[in-house]
């Protein structure tokens, strides 16, 4: 009986010291914020699991400015607007594109769509992701310096 209660004592005392360690390197995480930042559309994962990749991403620019400006191009079209991030939650309000007819193959109208959409960001690998909360819809951006 007595091995029996240290046993549990002894796992109740891991288990604790693991999520204490847990809390510590969650509150440990750098939240990194947009402004000042300039990205380049790579991948567009839209629902069925197509996935899109611009012939030419410095057509698709988000560039977040201070104040929580947004300004951009998505291929002949320029976007506007403001941003709100709080932690990995984010959406654009307002958010403004021009409606120029792009060539064939543009990925504008798709682009647009998602973005008006947008709640949740991922920084992985150095990229950004933003999701929007359908199944499997994915922006996949890489930061430049414009």
């Amino acid at each position: 009986m007595k091995t029996t209660l240290s046993r549990r004592l002894a796992l109740v005392a891991l288990l604790m010291l693991a999520l204490s360690s847990t809390q510590f390197s969650l509150a440990q995480q750098e939240v990194i914020t947009l402004e000042g930042t300039n990205w380049q559309l790579q991948n567009m994962k839209v629902l069925g699991g197509f996935l899109f990749t611009p012939n030419d991403p410095s057509l698709y620019r988000l560039n977040f400015r201070s104040e929580n400006r947004l300004t951009g191009n998505s291929d002949c079209n320029t976007i506007t607007g403001s941003y709100f991030q709080e932690g990995t939650d984010f959406r654009f309000d307002p958010f403004v594109s021009t409606r120029k007819l792009c060539s064939p193959g543009s990925l504008h109208n798709n682009l647009v769509l998602i973005l008006k959409d947008v709640n949740a960001i991922e920084f992985r690998d150095g990229k950004l992701y933003m999701t929007n909360g359908y199944d499997g819809v994915e922006l996949e951006f890489e930061e430049r310096g414009f």
